[in-house]
């Protein structure tokens, strides 16, 4: 695994337009980006795709047992302060 933090300041401009595409947006001069490098992991099949799927339905029903907890107009108003934030950031 490889992580890159670079101040977009410092950026060439051939390296800023390809991240300003690939965010769909603009970057503004007093940000950083980060860019990590994976190595590509095969899909799971069988039993460990099972076994993702069950942990990943687990953990759906524990937030939604948590959100449960919230009052519908304060989870609405979370719903919509996060639907405006992800708005801003594309810009």
């Amino acid at each position: 695994m490889e992580i890159a933090i670079r101040n977009v300041r410092d950026l060439g401009q051939d390296a800023r337009r390809a991240l300003e595409a690939l965010l769909g947006r603009r970057l503004a001069e007093e940000e950083q980006v980060g860019v990590t490098a994976l190595p590509a992991r095969r899909a799971p099949l069988g039993d460990e795709r099972r076994i993702a799927a069950e942990r990943l339905k687990e953990s759906l029903g524990a937030m939604s047992q948590g959100a449960k907890a919230i009052p519908g107009d304060e989870l609405e108003s979370l719903i919509d302060e996060a639907v405006d934030d992800a708005r801003q950031r594309r810009g």
